[in-house]
């Protein structure tokens, strides 16, 4: 791409750690963008992002016809509402994942950002770290033959009782927060399209979420998928797809860069459990993320992971808290 093209100019709609910490920096890591505006009732947190006009409100930032698109790290009961209002105001949209909290409200934001021509991304940044590339074509090389069985963790452990991830009212959930990372990577990373799932967990009597719960897919094929997430473990991250000829396995796959060296491994293991081989990557996957669909809004084209695959992954979590809600039942649903 050349150099005379244009950046992107972003606004923020609001002052998360998320975007200061991460997403911000990456953006300026960037050759073709950068950060012209936060939207914040905190003035102080959104002073501390150091850009040119910081906004009271988020209406304010969208009517900013200098902004090309928005960033929304918001809660996850907002983002719906947000999106839409932003794409009707023909910005381009990158939204904090999940996008949504109900397919419904997904199919309306695939209608809305064709109604109105901009491009849409959900912000599942890890799937833009090269170690999952390289998953992809170890798949596609044969080399573990067709996967039988994924099994995919993600748990930290959330102490903070007034933590936002533990607010119903707000989308709050393991499954919501860090669940949707293994069933990303199910849906996304093997492909697997399950039609079945079942769900157990433990709910908190206290906020009414679910703070541990694992998921069982199943395909057409009779081939399955677990996936749990919990914020009452350690902080592990980590998938592994179980094949006809052999396993690999993921370590640090969803946030490789606050592992210990800051890398990504994958492992290829025989049935014995011997490890064949295994590489380390060194990535950037907010800077690669952001890079993608600046790339896509420049050039007019939509993102790899488009609002159709956001769709998938969002039907796959609504039916797992169908069935978590209703005592494990199994759930039917088509992707």
């Amino acid at each position: 791409m050349g150099e005379n093209l244009k950046k992107v100019k972003w606004g923020v709609l609001g002052a998360a750690n998320i975007a200061f910490n991460e997403v911000v920096p990456a953006i300026r890591r960037s050759e073709q963008g950068e950060v012209i505006a936060v939207a914040s009732r905190n003035k102080e947190k959104a002073e501390r992002f150091n850009v040119p006009t910081i906004y009271g409100s988020y209406d304010e930032l969208l009517n900013d016809k200098a902004i090309d698109a928005v960033y929304i790290p918001l809660p996850n009961a907002f983002h719906k509402e947000w999106v839409v209002k932003a794409m009707n105001k023909k910005k381009h949209v990158l939204v904090e994942k999940p996008a949504t909290l109900t397919a419904k409200d997904m199919e309306e934001i695939i209608e809305s950002a064709n109604e109105n021509n901009v491009v849409f991304m959900e912000a599942f940044m890890y799937q833009f770290h090269s170690q999952h590339t390289y998953v992809k074509d170890l798949l596609k090389s044969g080399e573990i033959g067709d996967f039988l069985h994924i099994k995919a963790h993600f748990s930290f452990k959330l102490d903070d009782e007034k933590d936002i991830r533990l607010n119903q009212d707000l989308g709050g959930g393991a499954i919501w927060d860090i669940g949707c990372y293994g069933i990303h990577a199910v849906t996304q990373v093997v492909e697997m399209k399950p039609v079945h799932v079942s769900t157990i967990g433990k709910t908190s009597d206290k906020h009414h979420v679910d703070v541990t719960s694992v998921s069982l897919f199943t395909d057409e094929q009779k081939r399955t998928a677990e996936v749990s997430a919990s914020f009452e473990g350690s902080f592990t991250d980590r998938y592994e797809i179980f094949g006809e000829k052999g396993t690999i396995r993921v370590e640090s796959a969803f946030r490789p860069d606050v592992s210990k060296d800051e890398k990504g491994i994958v492992k290829v293991l025989n049935h014995d459990g011997h490890v064949l081989h295994e590489k380390a990557f060194d990535d950037d996957q907010y800077l690669n993320q952001m890079e993608h669909i600046q790339e896509c809004i420049l050039e007019g084209k939509q993102p790899n992971y488009d609002a159709k695959k956001s769709l998938q992954v969002i039907t796959c979590i609504e039916s797992a808290y169908e069935s978590l809600q209703n005592s494990s039942k199994i759930v039917t649903f088509k992707l």
